[in-house]
């Protein structure tokens, strides 16, 4: 008999903690079903009016509504991105903080900065690239150099003489130039600016030689006749400027880069919020207004998985650290 009420207690104990235990995951489950259920924190890791921030908020228009509850905007351009990154590395992993960052954030600062404070790979759990922008080699009209043949060959005839803009050491601008030097042979000094208005306002004054940039920031001037755009770093040519060649094709192979854009969560964020996240990118992607905003600036509308970000990270720091390595690359020059 005591057996029996023995086993009868521990059955009701079980069924106790059964019980517990599910209506735990119910509160969990439903909780995430209830997502959003406030504003959103959208952190964009550079500055009012440029790429990446064209990206976040026309974005955060489309999630706006399909979520029902407003993303706020909140840019924080310093360290191509590091503080933004940090701050986000150590927010409450709940759906309510999230980031849209540039590609060269995760996967170029680790291979430069000594201290920095975040791990792109542990500290993230990823979203989805939202879109990626090929960038083009562009040269002042009054350069001697009409197509990038010419433009190298003038490089290696006057080596350290020439100079090239970026928007800051560590962007794409900077180390893709540096890659066009590696690949080419070439001896050409970097300048670093604080944006792009000052690099193409120097390129248009004659004082800087080249820039790679993205291509609506080259259009409008090359239409005016004040720039030459040489090549496009695509293995394909734009339909925004369809005569513009691929570098391949203009005499470097193999030769691409492009910055991608894309949302990021803090690690642990529920796997449930983050898919949600994504697949409303993924509806988004097909919006006829987020289409027309984001291609008429030249970029590719991805809307990328979590786990074809997560892959597309790997590669990329993979290819930029490598670049870094042979080039001698550092924050310091």
């Amino acid at each position: 008999m005591r057996q029996f009420r023995r086993a009868a207690l521990r059955g009701i104990s079980m069924s106790v903690a059964l019980a517990v235990s599910l209506a735990a995951l119910t509160v969990r489950v439903g909780a995430q079903d209830a997502y959003p259920s406030k504003p959103i924190r959208l952190v964009v890791t550079t500055a009012a009016g440029g790429a990446l921030d064209l990206v976040a908020r026309t974005t955060a228009e489309r999630l706006s509504e399909s979520l029902g509850q407003p993303l706020i905007i909140e840019n924080l351009p310093a360290g191509n991105g590091s503080i933004a990154a940090g701050q986000i590395a150590k927010a409450n992993p709940d759906g309510y903080t999230i980031m849209m960052s540039v590609d060269s954030t995760l996967t170029v600062n680790p291979h430069l900065y000594k201290n920095l404070p975040y791990d792109p790979f542990k500290d993230f759990a990823p979203v989805s690239i939202v879109t990626q922008l090929p960038l083009v080699l562009v040269t002042g009209a009054a350069s001697k150099a009409t197509n990038v043949r010419e433009l190298i060959a003038l490089a290696k005839a006057n080596p350290g003489k020439l100079n090239y803009a970026s928007t800051g050491i560590g962007t794409q601008l900077h180390i893709g130039m540096e890659l066009f030097k590696l690949v080419t042979k070439t001896d050409i000094v970097h300048v670093p600016y604080r944006g792009t208005t000052g690099a193409m306002a120097d390129l248009l004054g004659g004082r800087i030689e080249m820039v790679l940039i993205g291509q609506s920031s080259a259009k409008a001037q090359a239409e005016a006749g004040k720039v030459r755009i040489l090549g496009i770093a695509s293995p394909k040519r734009s339909p925004l400027m369809p005569n513009v060649p691929t570098m391949a094709e203009a005499g470097v192979p193999g030769y691409e880069v492009s910055s991608w854009f894309a949302m990021l969560a803090p690690a642990k964020t529920p796997k449930a919020i983050v898919a949600r996240l994504s697949a409303e990118i993924k509806k988004a992607a097909q919006h006829p207004k987020f289409i027309a905003a984001l291609t008429s600036q030249g970029m590719e509308i991805l809307a990328t998985t979590p786990e074809q970000m997560q892959e597309a990270m790997k590669t990329t720091s993979k290819k930029w650290g490598d670049v870094i390595t042979a080039t001698g690359t550092t924050i310091n020059q």
